[in-house]
């Protein structure tokens, strides 16, 4: 008998937030289809097709699917993506691990935390505002610092700490321009480091498979755009075990029964507190630390449902695992590129396994004003969190963008 035809997947996204996925599934022997805005974006390489079809756009997703005849539709790192990929998946027939009614209520952060608050999920105290007035009331209930952010946004945009009060106008007027309804959630600021729990659920079971330090952009810049996920978290053991309930307390308030979820969360004076619950592989090399600490592979399991395969879905560890591993991105100075060296050197260090640079020569670096305009990363490994650490340091050193 003949080898079997390999199984294909539509892949919804080809970015660098889905670049591990769609590397993911050629190692696993998947014919992928990718589709993407940018004809350029760095994963459309790693596709055995692609077609230039936005991750916004439905219709021409479903209609690719069904002219190629994929046998499964999947996504990582990306709301917007996530948003079409659940929706077509509808249309097709074909399995996701999740129902647009849970999306949807993950991605409206006004409705998230409403269930949240519901199910006992510990959170900062918040509001919905539709008016400056409400978010005015608000903070004088509650007193500054304060995070405004729309309550239907991606990839921190809109987003912006509050200290002082001559910057609240400001911060809601942005937060309400890149809202998809125009409505405002202001909650109140928890002091602490913010960590990142990574997990899969499956019926009662959710299996954690990475606690993460998140190293990110503060005050006053953009806040919350990830620099790096760094492995083990650094938290002690009681310390962790907080940021592992409180995410599974946010799991189960939000009714995901099935999936990848990726919960961003504040360790303060007063215990954890959920930033919020992303029904999906994380967009920051998430899964790919994940995989390096745990041996787990996230991207098996979602391909495992969206291909109908139980053994993918439920693999344990399928390599050992790391003592320290880290995702750091690179920063570029804004303007024009017009020399990039160092890529081969950096990938050559000891304890990097990933090295990847997002812009080409001609193209445009822009200023961090969310998490889109970052330029690149490495992927390294070690003994500790520390090694890791420096390993990932010398690579990105290694790696020169040069603007003018």
């Amino acid at each position: 008998m003949g080898n079997a035809e390999p199984k294909r997947v539509l892949i919804v996204g080809c970015g660098f937030p889905q670049l591990g996925l769609l590397r993911a599934a050629k190692e696993l022997g998947v014919w992928v289809l990718g589709v993407d805005a940018n004809r350029s974006a760095i994963g459309a390489a790693a596709c055995d097709d692609f077609r230039e079809v936005s991750t916004h756009d439905v219709d021409s997703v479903v209609r690719v699917a069904r002219e190629v005849q994929v046998d499964g539709i999947t996504t990582c790192g990306s709301e917007l993506a996530l948003r079409t990929t659940v929706r077509a998946a509808a249309l097709l027939g074909l399995p996701f691990y999740g129902d647009e009614a849970t999306v949807d209520r993950c991605q409206a952060k006004d409705k998230m935390r409403e269930a949240y608050r519901a199910g006992g999920a510990p959170i900062p105290g918040f509001a919905v505002t539709t008016s400056f007035d409400e978010v005015e009331a608000f903070v004088f209930r509650s007193e500054l610092p304060v995070v405004v952010k729309p309550s239907r946004g991606w990839g921190q945009r809109g987003v912006s700490k509050v200290e002082n009060g001559s910057e609240l106008r400001a911060a809601y007027d942005r937060a309400r321009a890149a809202s998809d309804d125009g409505v405002v959630l202001v909650e109140e600021f928890v002091e602490g480091d913010e960590f990142s729990v990574n997990a899969y659920t499956h019926g009662a079971a959710t299996t954690v498979c990475s606690v993460t330090e998140r190293v990110i952009t503060h005050y006053p810049d953009p806040p919350g755009i990830t620099f790096a996920e760094w492995f083990p978290s650094g938290l002690d053991r009681a310390r962790e075990a907080q940021a592992i309930e409180a995410a599974l307390a946010g799991i189960a308030a939000l009714g995901i029964r099935r999936g990848p979820t990726y919960t961003q969360l504040r360790l303060g004076p007063k215990g954890a507190r959920i930033v919020e619950t992303a029904y999906r592989l994380g967009g920051g090399l998430d899964p790919d630390v994940a995989l390096l600490g745990s041996g787990i592979s996230l991207f098996r399991k979602i391909l495992g449902v969206a291909l109908g395969n139980v053994e993918w879905e439920s693999a344990g560890r399928e390599r050992a695992p790391h003592g320290g591993a880290i995702g750091k991105f690179l920063v570029g100075r804004p303007g024009r590129v017009v020399r990039i060296r160092g890529l081969d050197a950096a990938r050559a260090l000891p304890g990097v396994v990933g090295a990847e640079v997002y812009v080409s020569v001609g193209s445009t670096v822009f200023p961090l004003t969310d998490g889109s305009k970052r330029v690149g990363h490495v992927l390294a490994v070690g003994d500790g969190r520390d090694q890791a650490n420096e390993r990932a340091a010398r690579a990105a050193a290694e790696i020169r963008i040069e603007t003018e």
